[in-house]
């Protein structure tokens, strides 16, 4: 068989085209008519005159969303394919207000034959649904393929058409093309990959989804992809598909149309209970993948193939869609058209499904094939916007897999710890919000005793309230408190514990919890009672209490002014001194030099002095000058006269520790860094700009009334409000003059879209610069986008942000304006106070401009 394209000009080329083909009128002939952006008309006046030239041929045609030729992709013009068989026969038929029932009946007597090897079915996509037809011809004809697919109107998702050489408006047509010897194969490419959570369809007939885990359709794509996509979701919503996976076929079910409901009418059924998640294309997997996996499924040249890729899919891959296309092409000729939904014959499980997001195609030869496929070796180049695309959706997967892998290690990390340590974690206010579940056996309080409530739930009122002073002082100051504490279990019996409580930050600084990590250390508390009271002094007792715990942690033990008298072998080995030396040597001489500087020995021995029990976090010197941090509880040994007579240092290694703390805050940092280095170089703006909008933002929030932790927060943030704009093109980005209505739309949705990006982070300076670039363009009055929100709707980081931007904006020039005079944008923020702007920050800022011009004027741009 031959497959030859001709894309019509007039009457006379195409009968010139024809003669000069030697195309021959018979019943072997099939004719695929496929129209873009075409005149309804124009399209049946060539249908008619390819009846009067062709009358034995068997012609099917569809509009669509684009028509596949010979390996390219073409819009605005109608294409006809000619298949030309040697040994197989044709015939169509067009089908038009009856049942599915009515149709299969029909195909049984008039269309399939017993050597029927293939349907082409093209069906009219906003008048009938195909699932059914597909699904019943696999239960009578399970060995038939079938391919083809729902049919296209340019991306208007209005109206379509599908067509015969007898029906002109139909809602289904079908080619039928039987042989003993045409060999038909049928494979497709998707390659799309899930991402986010699983979630379960509750309500949903037939190709209508109504709820997702009980919740509106429309408001999880609004929750997941943001309010832009649900609002535009037959624009952008579609390269974003619902994806299973039933009986083994990966497939997509992309919208098609919004009900007045708020229902998606989506392209194929899907069933309630069906779980799905969104699809998310990774055009670095797409790419490689599709370009091995056809190269190596087709290793031979065949006679033809058909096409039928779906529009979200050349939405989405743009020139990488090509790229496919002319791979597939290099293995025989093609034509085909891109639908708004595909059909798929699966020969192992003799069963017709509807995809979307894909490329299906149909290999067909009635000849065995000799010729092998010559490879390319490269790609297609791209352009810079297939290049960006490329490079975002990487960066997006590489920074989830190693956020990902970096979660998972701190969660083995915090298990090991959970299992072995006695756990609470509270507010600043002291109020518990996490207990573990050796708390609640150690104390034998059930959960829902303990969250809500402060630690006097479990507290020996008998202990002394200047301990719990020093404790919140300590703490409070955000250094790390340890000590020996007395508490009361439920049954009233008392409990021991050392306690280390520590406070825990973000990365941004700013305070996130309090975490206290104990040891029950009852038994040992117990039986230096029992020998308190058996012992005639003190400090014998003392004594031998010191040499029980010292084999168990590194200790060192010294007189009141410092001089080391005692060390035990766990000290030796990890300050590499021996024990001799160590002997008679001022324990100061151990500690590094800040600690001299701000003489934190001598303070914390005047403590311990007055019989308080002290902890204090020191880095150390080992013999060789290496530094090693140590947790020490400084405790007072007395006499009997309750007078300090020595000093007792118990320590804890945890240099580890540190250490793997700053690894991971290093990281979070990079990450952050890397993010913002893309939204300063992606558009022609200066770095300068998000820096002096940090400043402002910092300044303008301090003057609000915001927090020192939270300024801090947002100065962090607000160089990030621009981070979409790396997903907008370049010529609308950098376009010098003003924009188009549509170019403006596009531009919008960088808010969204830096949204996207960040949102799905738990680190609060990703979660802060999230709400930034979301929000940053709404306006008091709510005229602003993306969500139009107004007043104190507008989150307060967004409202700061709007002020410092457009200030240091308007102030400097850029592609498309040159910079206002400053009287200029004065009287510009004082007409959009109320308006576009919060009224309160607006008078904040000019009654303190003096301060944002020196920070302005200490940033100048230089070229």
């Amino acid at each position: 068989m031959k497959l030859l394209n001709y894309r019509y000009l007039d009457k006379n080329s195409l009968v010139e085209f024809i003669q000069n083909r030697e195309i021959i009128n018979s019943n072997s002939l099939l004719i695929q008519l496929f129209y873009s952006n075409s005149n309804t008309r124009d399209l049946y006046k060539v249908k008619e005159e390819l009846k009067e030239i062709l009358p034995n041929a068997s012609i099917v045609g569809t509009s669509t969303a684009g028509v596949i030729s010979n390996g390219e992709m073409l819009d605005d013009n109608i294409t006809i394919s000619f298949s030309i068989f040697e040994s197989s026969t044709t015939k169509s038929m067009g089908y038009k207000n009856l049942s599915v029932d009515e149709i299969i009946k029909n195909l049984s007597t008039d269309i399939i034959v017993s050597d029927t090897k293939l349907l082409i079915i093209f069906a009219n996509t906003f008048k009938f649904n195909s699932v059914e037809l597909l699904q019943k011809l696999a239960k009578q004809f399970p060995q038939i393929v079938l391919a083809g697919g729902n049919a296209g109107d340019d991306f208007k998702f209005e109206s379509c058409k599908v067509f015969s050489n007898s029906e002109n408006d139909s809602d289904v047509v079908v080619a039928c093309i039987n042989s003993k010897i045409l060999n038909v194969e049928t494979k497709y490419l998707l390659n799309w990959q899930t991402v986010g959570q699983e979630m379960i369809v509750t309500k949903a007939v037939d190709n209508i989804i109504y709820e997702i885990n009980n919740k509106k359709v429309l408001d999880i794509y609004e929750y997941y992809l943001g309010k832009n996509i649900a609002d535009n979701i037959l624009q952008y919503g579609r390269e974003f598909p619902l994806m299973f996976n039933p009986d083994g076929v990966d497939v997509a079910r992309a919208p098609i149309a919004v009900n007045d409901d708020g229902s998606l009418v989506l392209a194929g059924n899907i069933k309630e209970g069906c779980r799905v998640k969104f699809g998310y294309a990774n055009i670095e997997y797409i790419e490689d993948y599709n370009h091995n996996f056809l190269l190596k499924e087709n290793e031979y040249l065949s006679e033809a193939i058909y096409i039928y890729s779906c529009s979200a899919r050349r939405s989405m891959l743009n020139n990488y869609l090509n790229d496919e296309l002319s791979i597939i092409n290099k293995i025989a000729p093609t034509s085909g058209f891109i639908t708004y939904g595909e059909f798929f014959h699966d020969g192992k499980s003799c069963s017709n499904n509807l995809l979307n997001i894909t490329t299906t195609y149909v290999v067909l030869n009635e000849h065995k094939a000799i010729k092998k496929v010559d490879r390319p070796k490269e790609h297609m180049i791209k352009d810079k916007r297939d290049i960006t695309l490329k490079a975002l959706t990487t960066l997006i997967k590489k920074t989830s897999e190693d956020l990902n892998e970096n979660i998972s290690y701190l969660d083995q990390f915090k298990e090991i710890v959970n299992n072995a340590s006695i756990i609470s974690i509270t507010d600043k206010k002291g109020i518990i919000t996490e207990v573990n579940d050796n708390f609640i056996k150690l104390s034998g309080y059930q959960r829902d005793e303990l969250i809500g409530k402060s630690h006097n739930v479990i507290r020996d009122k008998n202990m002394s309230k200047e301990v719990f002073k020093n404790l919140w002082s300590t703490i409070k100051s955000g250094k790390v408190w340890k000590g020996i504490v007395t508490n009361r279990a439920k049954d009233g019996s008392l409990y021991y514990v050392i306690s280390e409580i520590a406070p825990i930050f973000y990365s941004d600084g700013s305070f996130r919890e309090f975490l206290s990590i104990r040891i029950d250390i009852t038994e040992l508390e117990e039986y230096r009672a029992l020998l308190k009271n058996e012992l005639d002094s003190s400090l014998d007792y003392t004594r031998q209490y010191e040499n029980g715990i010292s084999s168990m942690v590194p200790i060192v033990k010294t007189d009141i002014d410092n001089k080391i008298n005692f060390v035990n072998e766990a000290f030796s080995k990890i300050s590499g001194y021996k024990l001799d030396d160590l002997v008679g040597l001022d324990c100061s001489k151990l500690r590094d030099k800040k600690h001299i500087s701000e003489d934190d020995c001598q303070s914390i021995s005047d403590e311990v002095k007055k019989n308080i029990t002290f902890k204090k976090l020191f880095t150390n010197l080992t013999e060789d000058g290496s530094e090693y941090i140590t947790d020490i509880l400084f405790y007072p040994i007395v006499d009997k006269d309750k007078n300090v007579i020595e000093i007792v240092q118990i320590m804890h290694d945890v240099s580890e520790i540190y250490q793997l703390n700053k690894e991971l805050t290093d990281t979070q940092k990079e990450v952050v860094l890397t993010m913002g280095a893309i939204g300063e170089t992606r558009s022609k703006e200066t770095g300068l700009h998000v820096k002096r909008v940090a400043e402002y933002s910092y300044l303008l929030a301090i003057l609000y009334g915001l927090n020192e932790e939270e300024a801090s927060l947002l100065k962090q943030a607000s160089p990030m409000h621009d981070i979409g704009k790396v997903g907008i093109a370049d010529n609308i980005l950098n376009k010098p003059g003003k924009l188009t209505k549509e170019e403006f739309e596009i531009m919008k949705t960088h808010t969204d879209l830096g949204y996207e990006m960040l949102k799905h982070s738990q680190r609060p300076i990703l979660k802060a610069s999230a709400i930034v670039a979301r929000t940053h363009h709404e306006k008091w009055n709510g005229s602003g986008y993306p969500r139009g929100l107004s007043g104190e709707d507008i989150p307060i980081f967004g409202r700061i942000t709007a002020v410092a931007d457009v200030f240091d904006a308007l102030g400097h020039d850029r592609v498309y304006k040159k910079a206002w005079k400053l009287e200029d944008i004065l009287n510009l923020l004082n007409e959009e106070k109320g308006k576009h702007f919060d009224p309160k920050i607006v008078s904040l800022f000019i009654e303190n401009i003096d301060n944002f011009l020196k920070i302005r004027d200490s940033m100048q741009d230089t070229f």
